[in-house]
Formats: C-alpha cells, sequence, structure tokens
C-alpha cells in the first residue's frame, strides 16, 4: 500500500525583465532548474501589464529598457504592490544607483555580470523573506482583529452598563441597550423616536460618547424651534450679503459638527423646503452656504429625534419620503415611563443624589408611602416630569422624602374621566391643596388629550380626518398632539 503524498508546494513565480533576450534566455533556464516558474518580458509597459495580469512571488528588473526605464517601473509597481519583493540588475552598476533604488523600495540589488548560483541563491532568499513579511503581517492583522474584537465589547459592555446606570434596567430599556451597543460603533444614521421627556437626546448623546466619533463635538439643533425661514441658514451657514441681516460670514451646524455628530431634534418639525436640501446635502455630502457658490465637504454623523411617528407624517405629506430613507438607517424607540415602572424608583433616586448636591443639603431617601405614589402615577411627562417632581420634593423636605413633598402637576387629570359625574368628581378632589384655577386647567387637558386620543383611534390614525371629526384645523391637532406627547399608533 503506498503512502499518501504530502500536498506539493508550489515552485515560486519570478518574472525576468530585460531587453537582452540572450540573457533572458539564460537566467530563464537557471531560474528554472533552481525551482523558479519563469516568466520573461522586454520592455517596461509590457512588465507592468504582466504584474497586473499575474502577481509574481519576484520581479527581476533591468534598469535600461524601452518604454518605461527599470526606476520608473519600480516605482510603479511598489505604489500598486509594495509586498511585491523586486530585484534591480543593470551592467552599470554604482552605489549611487543601487543606494536610489533601494530607496525606491527594491528590495536588493544584482550587478551585472553576476555568478547564477548567486542569483539564484539571491532570489529564494527574497522570496523567503517576502513570505515571513506576509505571515507577520496576517498575524499582526489578526491580532488587531482580535484585539479590535475585544475593545468593541468593551465598549458595547461599557454602554451598557451605563445606560443601566442612568435609565434602569427594564426589559425595555435593556432592549434599547443592545440596539444601541450594536449600531454606535457604525456610522449609520439614526431615527430616535419616543414621547417627549423620554430622554431622546440622553440616547443621542450616549451614541455619540462611544462612536469611533467621540473626539469630535456634539452639535445639538432644535427644528422646533428655529423659524422656517431661518433654519437653512441655521443648518448650512450663509456668505456675507446673503440675506439682510448677514453682514459676516457664519458656519452651519453642519460645519460645527466636522468630524462629530449632529443631532436634530424634533425633525418632523422641518419645513418641506428645509427638507429638501437636507436630503441634497446627506446624499452628496457637499454643503452650499446660503449665498455662497463654494462646495463644501462634510463629514459628520447625524442622529434625529422625534415625538411623533415620521411614517405617518410621509402618509400625510408633511415629511419627505425619501428623506425618511435616507435618515432611517437604523431606528431606536425610546420607550415611555409608563411601559417601565421597573425603573421609577430607579430613576427617582438617582435624581434625588443629583438635587442633594445642586442644593448642598442632606437629603433621605423616599418613604414607602412616597414610593407607593411615584410607582402610581402616569407620568405624562416622563423621565423629564419625574426629574421635575423629584428635585422638588428634595427642596420641600426636611430629612426624607415623604408623600405630601411629591406634588405631582398633573395628578387630577384622570379625575373627570373616572368619575361618572360633575359631582362625583369634584367630591373626589381634594380641596385645600391646589386652587381651583390649576385644578379646572389640569382636567380640561385631561378632556382634551381624551377627546383628541379617541378622533385619532376613530381615524385610524390621520391627523387630518381627526381634525374634521373634532372640528378643529390641521394645526390645532398637530399642536395639541406636541403639547401632550402624544403619538398614535
Amino acid at each position: 500500500m503506498s503512502a499518501v503524498a504530502g500536498p506539493v508546494e508550489a515552485s515560486p513565480k519570478a518574472l525576468i525583465v530585460d531587453d537582452d533576450q540572450d540573457l533572458c534566455d539564460m537566467l530563464s533556464l537557471v531560474l528554472s532548474r533552481g525551482g523558479f516558474e519563469v516568466r520573461t518580458t522586454h520592455d517596461g509597459n509590457s512588465a507592468l501589464s504582466c504584474v497586473n495580469q499575474r502577481m509574481p512571488d519576484v520581479m527581476l528588473l533591468d534598469v535600461r529598457m524601452p518604454g518605461p526605464d527599470g526606476m520608473e517601473v519600480l516605482r510603479r509597481v511598489h505604489s500598486s504592490y509594495p509586498q511585491l519583493p523586486v530585484v534591480m540588475m543593470t551592467s552599470f552598476a554604482g552605489v549611487s544607483q543601487a543606494v536610489e533604488a533601494i530607496k525606491a523600495g527594491a528590495a536588493d540589488y544584482l550587478p551585472k555580470p553576476f555568478d547564477n548560483r548567486h542569483a539564484v541563491s539571491l532570489l529564494k532568499q527574497v522570496v523567503k523573506q517576502a513570505e515571513g513579511r506576509a505571515l507577520a503581517g496576517a498575524a499582526s492583522q489578526a491580532s488587531s482583529a482580535s484585539a479590535q474584537i475585544k475593545t468593541n465589547a468593551s465598549k458595547a459592555t461599557s454602554l451598557q452598563n451605563h445606560l443601566r446606570a442612568t435609565m434602569g434596567s427594564s426589559p425595555r430599556v435593556q432592549r434599547l441597550v443592545r440596539e444601541m451597543a450594536a449600531v454606535a460603533e457604525t456610522n449609520f444614521s439614526v431615527i430616535i423616536q419616543g414621547e417627549t421627556g423620554t430622554g431622546k437626546e440622553l440616547v443621542a448623546r450616549t451614541l455619540h460618547a462611544f462612536s469611533a466619533r467621540s473626539q469630535g463635538p456634539f452639535v445639538a439643533v432644535d427644528c422646533g424651534a428655529i423659524a422656517a425661514s431661518l433654519l437653512e441658514s441655521e443648518l448650512f451657514g450663509h456668505e456675507k450679503g446673503a440675506f439682510t441681516s448677514a453682514d459676516s460670514r457664519s458656519i452651519g451646524k453642519f460645519e460645527a459638527a466636522a468630524g462629530g455628530t449632529l443631532f436634530l431634534d424634533e425633525i418632523g418639525n422641518m419645513p418641506l423646503q428645509a427638507q429638501a436640501s437636507m436630503l441634497r446635502v446627506l446624499q452628496e455630502r457637499v454643503l452650499y452656504r446660503v449665498g455662497g457658490q463654494q462646495p463644501i465637504k462634510i463629514d459628520c454623523r447625524v442622529l434625529v429625534a422625534t415625538h411623533e411617528d415620521l411614517q405617518q407624517a410621509v402618509e400625510d405629506g408633511r415629511f419627505r419620503e425619501d428623506l425618511w430613507y435616507r435618515l432611517n438607517e437604523f431606528q431606536l424607540s425610546v420607550p415611555p415611563l409608563r411601559e417601565r415602572r421597573e425603573d421609577i424608583l430607579h430613576l427617582a433616586e438617582q435624581f434625588r443624589r443629583q438635587a442633594e448636591i445642586d442644593l448642598a443639603k442632606p437629603v433621605g431617601g423616599f418613604s414607602p408611602a412616597a414610593q407607593q405614589r411615584l410607582l402610581a402615577f402616569g407620568w405624562p411627562g416622563n423621565v423629564r416630569e419625574l426629574r421635575a417632581v423629584v428635585r422638588r420634593a428634595a427642596l420641600l423636605a426636611e430629612e426624607q422624602i415623604d408623600v405630601e413633598h411629591i406634588r405631582l402637576r398633573s395628578r387630577d387629570r384622570s379625575v373627570l374621566a373616572a368619575a361618572g359625574s360633575p359631582v362625583t368628581a369634584a367630591q373626589a378632589l381634594p380641596i385645600g391643596e391646589r386652587s381651583m384655577r390649576e385644578i379646572l386647567l389640569d382636567n380640561k387637558q385631561q378632556l382634551e388629550r381624551a377627546l383628541l386620543d379617541k378622533a385619532l383611534g376613530l381615524a385610524h390614525g390621520n391627523k387630518a380626518e381627526a381634525a374634521r371629526l373634532l372640528q378643529v384645523d390641521y394645526k390645532t391637532i398637530h399642536n395639541k398632539l406636541k403639547q401632550f406627547g402624544l403619538q398614535h399608533q
């Protein structure tokens, strides 16, 4: 029974480039006997063509030849294929030329006339050294990749720990944390959706802090707080004289965020004209300042946030579908506080400790009754409202935060809806704690909210239809949604 043969090592491939046909034939024979697979060619252009078609393991190159000479071929080959070892040969040997060849990237130098055995030995040595460098490079890349994987895993763990500390550990938050860890290191545009007060900007800042752009600036813009006529100037900048009050050049937020992250809050409030300009900038990665003719390259990641359903806004014709697709490379949903009640006391404790520092006074924890009050409330203002309530309680408390310190601005909103009649509702109200005006205002807002929610349900989420049902204009519907932090599915 014959033994199984092991793998056969491939012969190293050598390319000989010399305009002397006889020399090429002689070298081809010598190198073939030395174990090389040999090709020959006789001018610079064909040499470059041969390398491009099939990479050799070593190149033996004459300095003087037709077309691009040997030095020019060496420079081009070294630029395109720095891993390919090139041995220069010439009958016009000289120290200066040898030094020039080595500086240009040659692996070694072979002066004519040369000993055949030395030529074979030199080429084998050069090939072996190149293979060693390739293996070392592969090992280095593998090591770097492994290190990068460990670094990414460490960053993901740090991000998760950070968000658990700041947002809580409920299942809804943990899902958000996993999704943030997946997208933080990328350059994806992200839409962050959530009701008012849920912490959308905190999410955006965390994505920036754990991204490759963390050393760059984080620039935030509230699209709902800037007049439509000024928004493009705010985002893209303007040149002097672009409009009446433009008495000097001003860079926009896109330029200010170079190397970092641009966060556009309440993107749904952006006018359609500005949306068109925004789409063009995101697609071309180039902007023109208002009144300017000079193209300016941009280099920033774009994160956007909204409290409303952008898909519904697209259907209503208030938001460009192509811009929505461009921004929606990834989407994060920040859950409202009422859907993550496990986090309420955790967050309240954070806010209490921060209030201690800000007020420079010790404030004990929450009494059991105070905790129950916090857990039972609906928190329409979400985390932002919780923070305000806890800070106010810390200010009022002497030693411990008790139930009388938990003053809920909107605690009575559900009274009218729950009561069977106005008389029953009035009996349920805590007379003496708040003024009649405050109680009436809160219950008026609760009634408006309930009517709006019902109308949107009947209209299957179509805001224009809901406006017709309630016999109000579309703008009123939009403003009320924003006021109550509603987003109807």
